[in-house]
């Protein structure tokens, strides 16, 4: 008999066996317990939902549930992620939608749908959610010199908590079981926490800012994040999402559109609001760029001009 039975810790040994062994390769059975045993209780009690035939795992729809304060107001998110069915019953794939469209009061995200996920989820509301890069090139001699000298950067855990309000230092505590990086900005009197992983898939490593907790302070000190961030970990860019970043400017950078196509559904929260923290994309430390080798090498050669004295190129 096929049933759907919710996702607790006692049922991971065997999602593992099923499927998620074989699924990523640069993710390990610790990741993905950690992703499916987060260490917070928002009271749900479950992480997912499988499809058993016979208690035999022949399919998963995985989901995290977070809080966020989104204008001061605390709303509720549901992450969808790892939606797996077996060939022989991709008939029910559906049926494991259904929980999920019963939770009304929740903004729910999917940031790496499949084209099959995409289609079957739009058609039940699902809407798209701007799935656009902003890449951050190695900027010219003569623009990393012109960093504010003011300008402190921490990036250790003890150092950047204390500095933080209620609010960022949940979110630290809770990313902390994962391979993310905490950066705090601290210019004067004003700072702005920074969440981002170090991307090691394709050929080109970088890093990807996904969570900044005040825009205008970023935005500023910019130029000393990027090269600070480029020279820790020999990256080749930086990757900021789009809708972070809406109406601003940066040098030596481009907007490319990430092919994930992520889709989200909410009654009270718009696009705009919605960063990738408390999700797949984040534990998991995925990319959401195919192999740029031949862009980013056409790109920073065309940079060289500007390293040689000729005029500043606009942003694009």
């Amino acid at each position: 008999m096929v049933k759907l039975e919710k996702i607790t810790s006692s049922l991971f040994p065997r999602l593992y066996e099923a499927f998620l062994h074989d699924d990523d390769p640069l993710s390990s059975e610790a990741d993905w317990r950690n992703v499916f045993d987060y260490a917070w209780d928002l009271g749900e009690g479950y992480s997912g939902y499988a499809m058993l035939d016979n208690d035999e795992v022949v399919g998963m729809m995985a989901m995290v549930f977070s809080r966020r304060s989104i204008n001061g107001v605390e709303r509720k998110f549901c992450n969808l992620h790892t939606w797996w069915v077996r060939e022989d019953y991709r008939g029910r794939s559906v049926a494991m939608l259904r929980p999920v469209l019963r939770l009304n009061d929740y903004t729910i995200t999917h940031f790496t749908p499949c084209d099959r996920v995409r289609a079957v989820t739009k058609r039940l509301g699902f809407k798209d959610l701007n799935s656009r890069l902003r890449i951050l090139l190695p900027q010219p001699i003569r623009s990393r010199k012109a960093m504010s000298r003011c300008t402190e950067l921490f990036f250790e855990d003890s150092q950047i908590s204390p500095k933080l309000d209620v609010e960022n230092q949940r979110i630290l505590r809770d990313h902390q079981p994962y391979r993310v990086g905490n950066l705090l900005v601290q210019d004067g009197t004003r700072s702005s926490y920074v969440l981002y992983t170090h991307v090691i898939r394709h050929r080109l490593p970088y890093c990807h800012v996904h969570y900044v907790s005040d825009m205008g302070v970023y935005q500023e000190n910019e130029v000393a994040i990027r090269s600070a961030l480029l020279r820790r970990y020999d990256a080749k860019f930086v990757a900021v999402d789009d809708r972070l970043t809406s109406g601003m400017r940066f040098q030596s950078s481009f907007k490319f559109w990430a092919p994930a196509h992520a889709l989200y559904k909410s009654d009270d929260v718009t696009s705009g609001q919605i960063d990738n923290l408390y999700s797949d994309v984040v534990f998991l430390r995925l990319t959401c760029l195919p192999d740029m080798s031949y862009e980013i090498g056409r790109r920073i050669r065309g940079l060289i001009p500007r390293v040689t004295g000729e005029r500043t190129v606009a942003n694009q």
